[in-house]
């Protein structure tokens, strides 16, 4: 505190000075003595009232009376201090939020942002000098950027074009002060309020808010933070007085296309105002936070957020920030959304689980506090299986078992390096909705083949517009749901029936004159289906509708009470008749009409909803929007395709591929009732159970497990054969289906047992607990690579390969090769040899990749005892599906050919003049390893620039040597 005692007016200047002893938080008491000096002590105290008189100097004694009441009212907080501020010469660091109604209209929102890139422009912008952040909001608000987003000018300039007007007809101001209050004044963000670096916020908004402001302001003022207002057409100047810190930057405009023409008062506000608001009383204050009243939403929520270095450390406030807009706008508490988050890359890390925080606040604070883990891999498959297996479990606060809706968020920026779409059918099953959100080097088709349906697929092209994106997934976000686990349910589970297991099941039918001949064959399949099936009002409702054209109901789910009037109607049912098949429209007319609560269904009581579609003939209209609608509100579809059907029609309309059937024949129907009875009437044990007979459609395999057994590895092998044997344990082990081989090797190679030693699993894993480790001072991989060519993947020691069985080799090594492995990788691919790479400690990665049938064949671990983070990856490249002879991560049934056709395409261009002898080399050498000849390898070699030259095509030499001498 300061007491300036004068007699008379200033001689100099008192406006610099004072300006300084104000932005030092100085306050400032006067006693004027005489007549001439009260103006300018006026003008310099802190406020009018703090300026004493006396009327000569032998008065002056008497103002210490009235002075010190002032003194310590100051200093006891009875008398509270609101500082006021007057220009300053030059604009000072300053930290800037534009709070802004995103509901006002394109020409207002525009003008807005017009009058910030202007102002932006007279400033001084840097992280030394001013800082500005926006956020927008309608009932709920969003970030746009935080304060340190943008350090220069120009990169400020070109990012508020994402200030775009968005629709609403509510504005939640209270929320979103609150919202600028806890996620964008903190250090992390850019906030220099630990600085003492002046925290301004401009409000603008164009309607009166539809919750409470003053507690939300206050607590901002208390914060130090000197709020300002704005409005224009209905909101009210009552409110604006009560959002700003003084009424003097509370600004009511007609229009705000003339803050365009006439900004300074505002301009002036901003650039001009220094120090903090204080507003503190004797106590501290209960602090009301202001919160959004939304519909009633209860969901688990996970986000699988990708922590590689695809999204890097530049990147990742983006992510950060477009979840903390989600979690935002969520209602977080146990009863009603629960927030989990796991990082994923090489492998997986749990922030917290959905049990772990049970308020929004707690959620926002440890997202804000995320660092990325970093990593060069993109293991999706694994996190989202581990997301499955660890998250989304009872004993982390998963709900699922109460049937409520479980969602994963999958954040990704890179090129994923397994098959995540395999785990995005297992997740399917188990009843999760899966959003993908994806920027950066994310492969977009991929993500939308991993969502739940395309539709939850979000992809942008620049990491900085992901903070936006959160109010265009909210809507879905909150209300899809995509259950497929059809044994949710309160009630007693039997063996024989579902007693009392509710659940609808509708039946839409190829009704066209192509199956007229055939229609008996439907008929008794719609009966062999529900015969299981506990039918009545309470328990499992059924409906029939035909479709041609157009669609024909034969009975609501609500037309019949009892099993046995079910069974009549269907017996007496007729055919409908019609020349074609609309199946897409048929599609919308069950979801619209048959699956509505009026008719019957009791989706909103969370009944599983069953759709079962046969068709004999191809649709004339697209089925896939239809479907994929269908399985967005729940429904389950199944599809049955007959004689003329399009199998891939089916596939499209049901809900994954174990859930398409189709036969030749109506008589083969029988086939498939069967199965549907399965998933659709038994209890839960079996139908796990069969769920896993269908998934599993494993082909069968030739699998050698080639084990490092060097000295390096003695400590380490223990978890060495539990890793060996988890893979096993995994497989289909029999004579006619997957065979194992076991072999050890250090200077040399050593055979454990062959691919025909063992015949059942527990021999195989009896010999692998009674492995001794090998031992050996050197690691010669490539003479072991060539040893199980020659001497394992044999017909002798049990290898199919020539019956056309996979041949798989598994690889794990804990240090670089002594000998070359280049020659030998190369073979064992040439000889149809699929091989994984494990590495452990200081495998040398780039060696496990030459190896590898392809480098996303290859894994890494620091240690032995993180083998078991990688076994889910392993056994899910050793997947093959008997049908199709591929793997999951894409080996085709090409692999074991020595047939291929490869053309070497060339840059002729002067750039690579000097590099063409190295070219040429790369070609010769890989030549040497190929098996040249006219029915096995072809070669072909074409150079181009501005055009193209042909040096030979595949039919112009047949002998490897003739390719050789052709490169020289």
């Amino acid at each position: 505190m300061m007491v300036v005692i004068s007699a008379g007016p200033s001689t100099d200047d008192t406006g610099a000075g004072d300006r300084a002893l104000k932005r030092a938080g100085v306050i400032t008491f006067g006693v004027a003595i005489g007549d001439t000096a009260s103006a300018d002590l006026e003008a310099v105290a802190t406020d009018k009232s703090f300026v004493l008189s006396a009327p000569d100097f032998r008065t002056v004694v008497s103002t210490g009376d009235r002075l010190l009441p002032l003194i310590n009212g100051v200093v006891q907080r009875t008398i509270i201090v609101q500082t006021e501020f007057t220009e300053v010469l030059a604009v000072g660091p300053r930290d800037i939020i534009f709070l802004i109604d995103s509901t006002m209209g394109a020409t207002l929102i525009n003008s807005v942002r017009e009058f910030i890139k202007r102002f932006v422009d007279t400033m001084p912008i840097g992280p030394d000098g001013v800082q500005v952040g926006v956020a927008q909001f309608s009932n709920v608000p969003q970030l746009q950027m935080d304060l340190n987003s943008y350090g220069s000018r120009e990169e400020l300039t070109a990012a508020l074009g994402s200030i775009k007007p968005k629709p609403g007809q509510t504005v939640n101001i209270g929320a979103a002060l609150d919202f600028v209050r806890t996620n964008m004044l903190r250090p992390e963000k850019g906030s220099r309020i630990q600085q003492g670096v002046p925290q301004l916020l401009l409000l603008m908004t164009s309607k009166k808010s539809s919750d409470s402001v003053e507690a939300p302001a206050k607590a901002l003022q208390r914060l130090g933070v000197l709020t300002l207002a704005a409005g224009s057409k209905t909101a009210t100047e009552n409110e604006l007085r009560q959002i700003a810190f003084a009424d003097t930057v509370a600004f009511y405009l007609k229009d705000f296309r003339s803050l365009l023409r006439n900004p300074k008062a505002i301009v002036d506000a901003l650039s001009t105002l220094a120090g903090v608001v204080v507003t503190e009383g004797p106590t501290e204050p209960v602090v009301e936070i202001t919160t959004v009243q939304t519909q009633k939403v209860v969901r688990d929520i996970v986000f699988l957020v990708d922590g590689s270095n695809y999204v890097g450390s530049s990147n990742f406030p983006y992510v950060r920030d477009f979840i903390i807009n989600v979690v935002n706008q969520l209602d977080v508490r146990p009863d009603r959304v629960r927030i989990g988050l796991l990082q994923f890359a090489e492998s997986q890390k749990i922030e917290f689980h959905l049990n772990s925080y049970s308020s929004r606040q707690d959620v926002v604070n440890q997202i804000s506090q995320l660092r990325l883990t970093g990593g060069s891999v993109l293991n999706a498959e694994a996190a989202m299986n581990y997301a499955l297996s660890k998250m989304l479990q009872s004993s982390t606060g998963s709900r699922r078992k109460q049937g409520v809706q479980q969602v994963l968020v999958l954040i990704t920026g890179g090129p994923v390096q397994d098959q995540a779409k395999n785990a995005a059918d297992k997740l399917a099953l188990a009843g999760v909705l899966t959003f993908t959100v994806s920027s950066g080097q994310a492969d977009e088709g991929l993500m939308k083949s991993v969502a739940f349906v395309e539709d939850l697929a979000y992809h942008e092209t620049s990491f900085s517009n992901l903070p936006a994106l959160a109010e265009q997934i909210m809507p879905k976000l909150i209300t899809v749901v995509g259950d497929t686990d059809v044994t949710k349910t309160t009630f007693p589970e039997e063996t024989a029936f579902v007693a009392g297991a509710e659940r609808d099941v509708a039946f839409l039918i190829d009704g066209t004159e192509n199956v007229r001949r055939d229609f008996p064959y439907i008929r008794d399949f719609i009966l062999k289906v529900i015969e299981p099936l506990d039918i009545g009002t309470d328990r499992v409702r059924v409906s029939v509708v035909q479709h041609s054209e157009r669609p024909t109901p034969t009975f609501y789910l609500n037309t019949y009470q009892t099993k046995d009037e079910v069974i009549r109607a269907v017996t007496g049912m007729t055919l409908a008749g019609g020349r074609s098949l609309n199946t897409g429209a048929a599609l919308r007319f069950m979801k619209d009409t048959i699956l509505s609560e009026r008719h019957g269904s009791r989706a909103s009581q969370n009944v599983p909803q069953f759709l079962i579609v046969l068709a004999a003939g191809r649709s004339r209209d697209s089925v896939k929007d239809s479907a994929g609608a269908l399985k967005t509100e729940g429904v389950v579809p199944f599809g049955v395709g007959v004689k003329d059907a399009d199998p891939k029609q089916i596939a499209a309309i049901s809900h994954n591929p174990s859930f398409a059937f189709n036969v030749r024949e109506f008589s083969e129907l029988s086939t498939v009732t069967q199965r549907l009875n399965n998933y659709v009437s038994l209890p839960r044990e079996e139908l796990t159970e069969v769920l896993k007979q269908v998934q599993s459609n494993a082909a069968k395999r030739d699998i050698v497990f080639l084990l490092d057994g060097s000295d390096n590895t003695i400590n380490g092998f223990p978890e060495i054969k539990l890793f060996v044997k988890s893979i096993v344990e995994s497989l289909s082990v029999s004579e006619s289906q997957d065979r194992v081989s076991v072999v050890q090797f250090a200077n040399h190679p050593e055979v454990n047992f062959y691919l025909s030693s063992h015949k059942a699993k527990d021999d195989i894993i009896n010999a692998i607990d009674n492995l001794r480790h090998k031992g050996g001072r050197r690691l010669n991989i490539g003479g072991a690579l060539q040893f199980v060519r020659h001497s394992v993947f044999t017909s002798s020691t049990g290898s199919r390969r020539l019956e056309g069985v996979p041949q798989i080799l598994i690889l794990l090594s804990t240090q670089p090769s002594t000998d070359n492995v280049r020659s030998p990788a190369f073979a064992l691919k040439e000889h149809g040899i699929v091989s994984v790479g494990v590495g452990v400690g200081d495998a040398n990665h780039s060696e496990l990749e030459m190896i590898a049938f392809k480098p996303g064949f290859t894994y890494k671990v620091t240690d032995f005892s993180k083998l078991p983070s990688i076994q889910s990856q392993i056994v899910a490249t050793l997947n093959i599906n008997k049908e199709t002879a591929e793997t999951m991560t894409g080996i085709s049934d090409l692999v074991g050919s020595n047939k291929r056709d490869i053309v070497f395409l060339l840059d002729g261009s002067d750039d690579s003049r000097n590099g063409l002898p190295a070219i040429r080399e790369f070609i010769r050498r890989m030549v040497e390893e190929l098996d040249i000849g006219e029915d096995k390898v072809r070669v072909a070699v074409i150079q181009y620039s501005n055009d193209t030259t042909v040096y030979f095509n595949l039919k112009t030499h047949r002998l490897k040597k003739a390719i050789i001498y052709a490169l020289n």
